[in-house]
């Protein structure tokens, strides 16, 4: 038994429950359908509005702790410690102030703070961290500027304006562009989830709207808003004059946003959304008051129902913060928060951070989409269970491409150039689109609008039965990227070459782009829909000099409309194409 396989089975007797920075994309599979049920479904369905903090980006900018220790090198490097009237160790003194005398005796301040014992710098900052806005309220004497310290110290431009984006930020945007979410609200200064589109769109603004004032709402018209509440670095950086104003980040400006005028408009669709949307809240502790007067007001005669199997406000995390507890009561009321406080404390915790959530969500969403069209491309008088079995199979895809996310960057990454390759050879013949192409732009309950003449349907029956025969043993199901390979089956040593095709125009396409070998005697294509309509129990094939059968070409709607039930679409699939 390997480690993952042990972990697996502690936990799945409840003696070992992985804790949300140690949970893998799998195991986080398995717990959305044991201890969150309908979550997946819920974001599938575009039932959650999206609200992000810091947490998400901890590996690509500068987290609070840091940006704390910031603040305290700027200001002892500076100082004069025998004069006690320099104003960097007057400015010191009070940043430090929050400190209890047993922390006090863990700073070190004759040395750079990067040199400090790791435990004690991270004591230390963690602590100040939770009085970040008094951190950065700390005036500086003879400098006018409020933001003194924000800028010069913490560096904004230097600090929060980077562009490359982690797998957390290239999940969102997929799933965004999926249809799974509308609203996306950050506390964030960072530029990564625009940077993510800009990736996987080709521009930024092209598919989400970043609003901040009033007038980006006003010329917002894409799929989706990013409601960065605190503001923007890049906007700030780059149009001081508007922007640089609404970065958020001092007591005063957290204290005022009530009364920030040029904040009314995001203040009222933020509201809106509280009243009106569920809540996902992933690297967010909750803890500013802004926020939590938002989920205050907002949640007033919303009439949310704490018990309902839907559950109205989750969080991603190891334990509940007393900000999001805060959210609870306001969301569900103080007399029934207090009355039934274990229960709505635990269903509204899902145990995983960013990471392995998002992925898993991502995953569960082109599952939940492809067998939604399954179950449209199978015939209409098929039973229930017959249909489930089939779509069954893409549990086994969804899985086995689970099982290979070690390193959640890199997988995503895999999974990108994977479906792209796919969907742009299935759709195009070729590879040249270098976008990313979703299953469908629309939430999942609207998955019928999908044109039948796309042929994702029949496609997504293909990847089912595929899935069958991995599940079964017949064959391990990867992709070949050197080989230019959307799919690539091993049987035992024996590799086949599987292509998808929306009709014979693309199927042939392949050929000419020379994608697919037509003398090839390991490839199978399987087209959604053929003019020649290849018979399914005994398919044609191009054939070589040696008048050996070559290339496989089958019609999948043909199968399917041959097949009398599930077991028989299987043993047919396998048969024509000589599996």
């Amino acid at each position: 038994m390997n480690d993952d396989q042990s972990h697996a089975g502690a936990w799945s007797l409840g003696e070992c429950l992985p804790t949300a920075g140690e949970i893998t994309v799998a195991e986080t599979l398995s717990l959305l359908e044991t201890s969150s049920p309908g979550l997946a479904e819920g974001v599938a369905r575009g039932l959650y509005a999206l609200w992000l903090g810091s947490g998400i980006s901890l590996e690509r900018v500068v987290g609070v702790p840091a940006v704390v220790g910031r603040v305290i090198e700027y200001l002892r490097s500076r100082m004069d410690p025998a004069g006690n009237d320099c104003r960097y160790k007057v400015a010191l003194e009070q940043v430090i102030a929050q400190l209890s005398p047993p922390e006090r005796q863990l700073l070190h301040l004759d040395l750079p703070i990067e040199d400090w014992p790791a435990d004690d710098r991270k004591t230390v900052t963690c602590r100040l961290a939770g009085f970040y806005s008094e951190v950065l309220e700390t005036q500086l004497d003879g400098e006018a500027e409020a933001d003194f310290l924000l800028w010069q110290a913490v560096d904004v431009p230097g600090s929060f304006t980077g562009d490359e984006p982690d797998a957390e930020h290239l999940c969102i945007v997929m799933l965004t562009l999926e249809g799974a979410f509308r609203d996306i609200s950050s506390a964030n200064w960072d530029y990564l989830i625009e940077a993510a589109e800009r990736e996987l769109a080709g521009a930024v603004g092209s598919q989400i709207d970043v609003c901040i004032c009033a007038g980006d709402f006003q010329g917002a018209g894409g799929r989706a808003k990013l409601l960065k509440y605190h503001g923007c670095a890049v906007k700030a950086v780059a149009e001081p004059d508007i922007y640089r104003r609404l970065l958020i980040a001092r007591t005063p400006q957290i204290q005022g946003y009530r009364l920030n005028a040029a904040y009314n408009v995001m203040r009222g669709h933020l509201l809106t959304l509280v009243q009106q949307r569920r809540t996902l809240m992933i690297g967010f502790s909750a803890q500013d008051n802004d926020v939590q007067e938002i989920f205050v007001e907002g949640a007033q005669h919303s009439n949310w129902d704490w018990n309902a199997a839907l559950k109205a406000f989750i969080f991603a995390e190891e334990a509940l913060k007393q900000g999001q507890k805060g959210v609870l009561t306001s969301a569900y009321g103080e007399a029934n928060y207090h009355a039934n406080r274990v229960a709505i404390e635990a269903n509204a915790r899902v145990r995983a951070f960013a990471k392995p959530l998002l992925i898993a969500l991502l995953l569960n969403v082109l599952e939940m989409k492809a067998v939604a069209l399954t179950d449209l491309g199978l015939p209409a008088a098929w039973l229930v269970h017959q249909k489930a079995a089939i779509g069954a199979g893409l549990r086994q895809l969804r899985d086995g491409a689970a099982a290979t996310a070690a390193d959640p960057l890199a997988f995503v990454r895999r999974l990108i150039g994977a479906l792209n390759h796919g969907q742009d050879l299935f759709q195009h013949g070729n590879t040249d689109h270098g976008r990313y192409l979703p299953i469908s732009r629309d939430t999942l309950q609207q998955i019928g609008g999908v044109n039948a003449a796309t042929g994702l349907r029949q496609a997504s029956v293909a990847l089912a039965l595929l899935g069958h025969g991995a599940g079964a043993g017949n064959w391990k199901v990867t992709n070949d990227a050197a080989r230019n390979t959307p799919i690539l089956l091993d049987q035992e040593g024996k590799t086949t070459r599987v292509f998808l095709a929306a009709n014979d125009y693309v199927a042939s396409s392949m050929v000419q782009n020379g994608h697919v070998d037509p003398d090839s005697h390991d490839t199978v294509v399987l087209l959604s829909a053929s003019a020649t309509q290849r018979s399914a129990r005994f398919p044609g094939g191009k054939y070589g000099r040696d008048a050996k059968v070559k290339l496989r070409e089958i019609c999948m709607t043909s199968l399917i409309e041959h097949a009398t039930d599930a077991a028989d679409l299987l043993e047919s699939f396998k048969r024509s194409a000589s599996l």
